[in-house]
């Protein structure tokens, strides 16, 4: 090449520079929701395949037998078993210190075993023939016996003062009531039934083993005969004040366990291990796929485990709602005694020689003494995962246009998007504080309809503007496609969770995610209107931090939203047999952005939730710390 060539292009090279550097220099200045996309991109190298489930040991160390475990969340739960004496341990660091709140290993105390939880401090146990109770989470007092001559198989409470008790044998069960937190019982059903046996009418006792309240109002008594060669369930729609036998077959064997998921949607485990789904209360069931070990317990709609009671380290699990069950057993030092579901991503498993073990997900490059693997169960988010995983795949499309275009002039600043699904942000390690409670009446209030907001619809479907127009029109249109469909699943996503574990509790997350889809949104018609092609690079960096954001909040399995629980005393009392009062509004600041109204939200409105969503996308993520 010549002198005068080299110099030449020399010369292009340095006039190219100092175009690049004037455009960087008229780029408008990064704001900290387009700073938080870096973080997110660092963390979305994971996928699928590197990341397993393990069986973690969390041992107590004595030699102490543990027979039940509660909890309440991710941190905060409860053990109760025995060594020469029963007591109850507490933890509120997710199992990694516990303290002895009830009782002595090496006393004589009697055993403990049986505990249910309201929510976060109001919570039951049998100690002997005595039932004990906590009002604070901490101490706990003696309250009585149960009805008397009537072996217990089970108990549950809808409110601090209303309680309802299976019990009896010989003359088959009946269903006691308790309005004073269980100082008293009284017999509000015997359970009787007719049913044709070899083709006779048959008016014979039936004996219940299991009882579940799904709402306040609505409760399941299950069982059936007392050789257990027929199935019945009685329901009761008013608060547990009247029963009624609503099934009884003797086609099925009688049911040891049930569990529903709201009023409606149940499921239940024969003593033969077959599984049985209802989704109209109860009228009628259906067979699902595979067996179900022990007792039933979800940790939301769709995932459940049932986990062998003193008779094996195995669990059964389903990832549908209870259509089909996965069997699998495990190398655990012991017998599993108890097991708690507080998250589907967060099992706890107990039993002889102070054994514990937490269920959770790991990268699969993970190793530590002791661990076991377990099945893997997806993360949340379903299908709103794949609407933003849409949108990250359309922004790159968009992103690749602009960078053509601009390459015909001079280089321009890129802007930077994840392109894999942040897999490690959805098993987070960090270990959040217990998190607050508010009373929850998501169970009773379900969303039933998404109001949209009208001048943001409109918004996102006016015409591109020219630049935009001539620049990207074609995949501007796909990924329009995808945020309005995310924004209309948000609704009915959000009215599936809350903690199924506990009757009071719930995640209030519609708020937040409507919040987020309007945040969306916003950063779509800022982009869509975009004047020119730096604007355009800006807006859609925005963009993408806004979709990390929310990703973020949806595979971390809602862990920062704000809980709701522990209602007043005043309150849960006067629960049952009340209407449902309005959900409880998001506790100011714990929501990225005004909590959606049904309103026209402004463009600011929108962008301070958007700022707000990448701010705390942000700190999350570098808040994040190796296994």
């Amino acid at each position: 090449m010549s002198r005068s060539h080299r110099r030449t292009n020399l010369c292009l090279a340095i006039v190219l520079a100092a175009a690049s550097l004037q455009a960087i220099a008229q780029q408008p200045k990064s704001s900290p929701r387009s700073r938080a996309a870096a973080p997110a991109q660092a963390a979305s190298t994971s996928s699928p395949s590197q990341v397993k489930a393990i069986w973690e040991p969390m041992n107590y160390p004595d030699d102490v037998t543990l027979e039940d475990v509660f909890f309440v969340n991710q941190q905060v739960g409860w053990v109760a078993g025995k060594g020469t004496g029963g007591f109850i341990m507490h933890t509120s660091d997710g199992g990694k210190n516990w303290e002895i709140q009830v009782g002595d290993p090496h006393s004589n105390d009697a055993n403990i075993t049986d505990m249910h939880f309201l929510d976060a401090v109001h919570g039951w146990a049998v100690q002997g023939d005595q039932l004990i109770r906590t009002t604070d989470g901490k101490t706990w007092q003696t309250i009585g016996p149960f009805a008397p001559n009537n072996p217990l198989a089970e108990y549950r409470f809808i409110s601090l003062q209303d309680g309802f008790e299976a019990a009896g044998y010989f003359s088959g069960s009946t269903i006691f009531a308790t309005h004073d937190g269980g100082r008293s019982w009284k017999s509000v059903y015997q359970c009787q039934t007719t049913l044709q046996v070899n083709g006779l009418v048959r008016n014979t006792a039936c004996f219940f083993h299991d009882l579940a309240f799904p709402s306040a109002q609505v409760g399941y008594a299950v069982g059936g005969a007392f050789d257990g060669s027929w199935a019945a369930i009685a329901k009761t729609t008013d608060g547990g004040a009247s029963w009624k036998v609503i099934f009884a077959t003797t086609d099925m064997a009688a049911v040891s366990t049930a569990f529903f998921t709201d009023e409606n949607n149940g499921v239940i485990r024969l003593q033969d291990k077959r599984v049985f789904i209802t989704s109209d209360g109860g009228q009628s069931w259906q067979g699902a796929t595979g067996s179900a070990e022990a007792t039933i317990k979800f940790a939301d709609p769709t995932v459940g485990w049932s986990c062998v009671l003193q008779y094996g380290p195995a669990c059964s699990y389903t990832l549908d709602g209870g259509k089909s069950w996965t069997s699998r057993s495990f190398n655990l030092p012991a017998d599993i005694y108890g097991y708690s579901v507080p998250r589907r991503d967060q099992v706890y498993l107990v039993g002889d020689h102070g054994m514990i073990y937490r269920y959770r997900i790991v990268p699969a490059s993970y190793t530590a003494q002791g661990i076991v693997d377990a099945p893997l169960v997806p993360a949340y988010g379903g299908a709103l995962n794949d609407q933003l995983d849409q949108m990250r795949s359309h922004c790159k499309e968009i992103q690749d246009k602009l960078g053509a275009i601009a390459s015909q002039s001079y280089p321009p600043p890129q802007p930077r998007f994840p392109t894999a699904h942040l897999m490690t942000a959805a098993y987070e390690t960090s270990e959040p504080e217990p998190q607050s409670f508010t009373q929850d009446t998501s169970a009773q209030t379900r969303p039933q309809g998404f109001a949209q907001d009208t001048s943001s619809q409109a918004a996102i479907a006016a015409p591109a503007s020219p630049a935009m127009q001539s620049c990207c029109a074609t995949q501007l249109q796909s990924l329009q496609t995808s945020v309005s469909s995310f924004s209309q699943q948000v609704p009915a996503f959000s009215g599936q969770f809350r903690n199924l574990n506990l009757l009071f509790v719930g995640m209030n997350m519609l708020n937040n995610l409507v919040s987020q889809a309007h945040s969306i949104q916003a950063a779509f018609v800022a982009l869509k209107q975009a004047p020119n092609l730096q604007a355009a690079t800006t807006a859609l960096q925005n963009l993408s931090t806004q979709v990390e954001g929310t990703s973020q909040t949806l595979s971390s399995g809602f862990q920062n939203l704000t809980l709701s629980g522990a209602p007043s005393a005043s309150t849960i009392t006067n629960m049952a047999g009340t209407a449902a009062a309005a959900p409880t509004p998001a506790t100011p600041g714990a929501t990225p952005g005004a909590p959606a109204n049904g309103t026209a939200n402004t463009q600011s409105t929108a962008s301070k939730a958007a700022n707000s969503t990448a701010q705390k996308a942000k700190q999350k993520l570098k808040s994040m710390i190796p296994f």
